[in-house]
């Protein structure tokens, strides 16, 4: 392989892919990228196995290729060269050579090594077709009120899946509907949205975390023509110069209609939100390791809000 290609061009390609990487696998190429070239163009792909993501951008190609290499060495060395056009050449003792016109009036001599590009696992999007296409904008804000909420703890032992996002669809008299939710047994998070097609979702199928924080990701970049492809195994991202998939799987979600539902609580309170939240962020001066918790009470006319620390003080 012997190309050129623009060090911003490579570089944020590179920034793109490293959160579908796997640096914790048993498997190193996991942790590394996939370089082909196509038709004046570069391609890098990165898989985990569960996420994977395949970019694009014009590079002038002079003999056509392909490798895997280490996808934050690539990255830490690229982000420091000149910006300018660089020189990638794969040679026979498994390494790719990186030159520019500065490095070579500074005889600095850059080499990597690299993996058969035949190790690395298959990356390929030919089986993107019929799916539901869903608003990416409705979509990147259902993560947005949902992803807090999501299980962080690996540790957590418990008989259903909330280390990700449940996604299930259904139909009310206003319409057919899908939802996004998570909980981390502490809270949980609901948010619908109202849409066009209905795909069969049965029970519902979780986004894993990182599939939706990679997700969340693209949507909010500046992409050309993005769009969102809903299949019954997998999310797709796709726009001009880059094309993603996150693989959805089944698992065992909590009933959250039960936990949402408002006619299960019959007391409630009404309150301003900025005032809540100016109380809230007043109490939360006190809250520790030690005492990490507010406590609320609630009378007929106002809200109490109280955080002790033995340390520092009381708020109420």
């Amino acid at each position: 392989m012997k190309i050129k290609v623009s060090k911003k061009n490579l570089q944020s390609m590179l920034l793109k892919v490293q959160g579908f990487t796997e640096k914790k696998s048993t498997l190193p190429v996991l942790g590394h990228v996939l370089l082909e070239t196509g038709d004046n163009k570069l391609n890098i792909k990165a898989t985990d196995l569960n996420v994977s993501i395949e970019v694009s951008a014009y590079s002038r190609v002079d003999e056509h290729g392909s490798c895997s290499v280490s996808a934050r060495s690539f990255l830490d060395i690229v982000r420091e060269l000149p910006d300018e056009d660089l020189d990638l050449s794969t040679h026979e003792n498994q390494t790719i050579s990186i030159e520019s016109d500065k490095i070579k009036n500074d005889k600095d001599q850059i080499n990597l090594k690299i993996m058969d590009s035949a190790e690395f696992p298959l990356v390929d999007f030919s089986d993107i077709s019929d799916g539901h296409h869903i608003d990416i904008e409705t979509f990147g804000s259902m993560i947005e009120q949902t992803s807090f909420s999501i299980n962080t703890d690996d540790e957590e032992e418990s008989k259903y899946n909330l280390e990700g996002a449940l996604l299930i669809t259904g139909s009310d008299e206003n319409g057919a509907y899908i939802d996004m939710s998570t909980t981390d047994t502490r809270r949980m998070s609901l948010a619908r949205r109202y849409i066009h097609e209905i795909p069969a979702m049965d029970e519902g199928i979780i986004v894993t975390k990182k599939g939706v924080q990679e997700l969340k990701k693209l949507i909010d970049a500046p992409e050309q023509n993005p769009f969102l492809l809903l299949t019954r195994d997998s999310i797709f991202f796709v726009s001009d110069d880059t094309k993603a998939t996150v693989r959805l799987i089944d698992g065992k979600f909590p009933d959250y209609n039960k936990v949402m539902d408002i006619s299960a609580y019959p007391i409630h309170t009404t309150m301003d939100v900025s005032e809540f939240m100016r109380a809230l962020r007043v109490c939360s001066a006190m809250v520790s390791g030690v005492s990490n918790c507010v406590r609320f009470s609630f009378k007929k006319d106002e809200t109490i809000l109280f955080a002790d620390n033995p340390d520092q003080g009381k708020v109420e």
